[in-house]
Formats: C-alpha cells, structure tokens, sequence
C-alpha cells in the first residue's frame, strides 16, 4: 500500500524544524541574555539605596513647586493690577504717536518750506558776500585812519596824564592856602603867627617843641624829608587835630617834590589825657612809608608826640 505525501506533514516538519533552530538561536543568546539580566540585577541593586533619596527629593521638589505656585497665585493679581493701571500710560502713547504721525505732513511741510528759502538765500550769497566785501573796505579804511590819528592820540593822553600830575599839586596848593588863611584868621589874635620861614607859616616854639618827634629818627622819611616837610606835617597835624569835623589832610611841599596825608584816628583816653592816633603817609623819592604816632593833649592845651 503506497502512502500519499501529505502537505501538512511536511508543513509540520518545517515548522518543528524553525522552532528547534530558533531554540537553538535562543540557547546560543542565553549566556548573553544571562549577562545582562545579572548586570541589570545589579545596577538595580546599587540604585535600590537611593530610591529613597530620589523619592525624597522628589518630594521636596513637590513642595517646592507648590510654594512656587501659591507665591504665582498671590503675585498675580498684583500683576495683574499694574498690567490694568499701564494700560491707561500704553493708550496714552498710542494716542500721542496718532497725534504725532498726524503732525509728519505739517513738518514735511515745513522743511520743504525751509528747504525753498534755503534755496533762495544761497542764490542771494553772492549778494551778500559783496555786501560783506563793502563792509570789509570800509572798516579797513577806518583802521587806517584809526592808525594815522593814533599817534596825535597819545600825545593827548600825555599831556592829559600831565595835567592829572599837576593837579593834585594845584589842588594841594590851594588846600595849603585855605588853611594858612584859616589858620592867620584864627590865631593873628592869639599871637601864634609869628611870620614866614621859606613860604611856610611858622609855630611858636612850645607847639614845634612838642611835635619834634612827628617824623621817626631811624625811619626813611628822617632821611628823605626836608625841613620844611616836616614843618608842612607839623602845622598840617595841629590843624587837623583841632578840627573835628576834619578827619584827613593833605600836605605837599613844591619844592621838595615830597608830598603825604595824615589821617586821624578815633578818641582815646591815656592818662587821663585826651590821645589820638595819627597815621602818616609819606611820599618821596618815588617811595612811601607809614608811621603811626600817637598824639595827646598836655596840661596847656597843646598837642603832644606821646
């Protein structure tokens, strides 16, 4: 009896022979598989201490997110509220750029107005640039005849800065004269005027005696000073003195050339004695020194260097 060939069978042995090679394929992996599976084990094994840190931290990051939150959720309507009060600024802007952008043709028409009388004042240039060329001439022709009337300019202020020299001269003179006059009026019954001495009234002696020491021994006025200066200083201080209502005067001797001004101080008491402080500028020899004396009344009336 003959058997048929059947495509199951044969299916069938395929199949069982597919499944023994990939058993086979499969046990030549396993050691592999093996490997890994014992290598995973033991990754899991150092990871199996710090899944409770890991936990923990993710705990804390839980936390922490939930602060970050609620912090979000009560800073927002804040937020919120300064967004709301910009709003009104952010309109306010764009209302102003509306304005301004409405603005941009009225200065586009200006500038091109500008733009035209530029234009117009370039093509005057030459116009005036001839003008500045006259006004040019003309103030070089007036340098020039500056120039020619400069010298005879100083010539005038030379002698106008002599005439300022003489001045004080002349005015001190008719001061001297004044008060020689005052001083003859007041004392031609008294007897004090006892004449001239080289154009210069004279005192008694019991006045010069007390004056004697007006001019310092040992300063430079000693030995500049004549003797008529000093007996110009020596009436000049006796007149003021005796005024009250005058403060300064000025003496100056044409002769010598030696001028100065005595100026008088406040009132003051010393031994019991009525004093005053005068001070002196003298002027000579194309110099000048102060002194300062001390000047008061004795028992007779008479002013005295203390």
């Amino acid at each position: 009896m003959t058997k048929k060939f059947s495509y199951s069978q044969a299916l069938l042995a395929v199949a069982i022979a597919f499944f023994a090679w990939s058993l086979y394929k499969f046990t030549v992996q396993l050691p592999a598989i093996v490997s890994v599976i014992e290598k995973t084990t033991h990754t899991v094994d150092l990871l199996s201490p710090k899944i409770d840190d890991i936990v923990t931290e993710v705990a804390l990051v839980r936390v922490e997110v939930a602060k970050v939150r609620e912090l979000v959720a009560q800073q927002t309507p804040e937020i919120l509220s300064q967004v709301a009060a910009s709003l009104p600024v952010v309109q306010q802007v764009i209302v102003e750029s509306e304005y301004y952008s409405r603005q941009l043709p009225a200065l586009l028409s200006q500038l091109a107005s500008i733009e035209q009388q530029v234009a117009k004042l370039q093509a005057s240039m030459p116009a005036i640039l001839k003008r500045v060329d006259d006004v040019v001439n003309t103030t070089n022709n007036t340098t020039a005849e500056v120039a020619r009337w400069r010298p005879h300019s100083t010539r005038y202020l030379a002698e106008v800065e002599l005439s300022r020299d003489y001045i004080p001269q002349y005015l001190s003179r008719i001061e001297n004269t004044i008060v020689d006059a005052k001083t003859i009026g007041k004392e031609a019954s008294s007897g004090l005027v006892s004449g001239f001495f080289k154009g210069v009234i004279t005192l008694p002696f019991e006045v010069i005696a007390g004056l004697a020491g007006i001019v310092d021994v040992n300063s430079r006025s000693a030995k500049y000073l004549t003797a008529q200066d000093v007996a110009l200083m020596q009436e000049k201080v006796v007149v003021l003195l005796n005024d009250s209502k005058q403060s300064k005067s000025v003496w100056q001797n044409v002769k010598s050339g030696n001028r100065g001004t005595i100026m008088k101080g406040k009132m003051t008491i010393r031994n019991k004695r009525q004093c005053v402080k005068v001070t002196f500028n003298n002027y000579f020899a194309s110099e000048k020194e102060t002194l300062k004396e001390l000047m008061c009344i004795d028992d007779k009336g008479l002013w005295k260097v203390n």
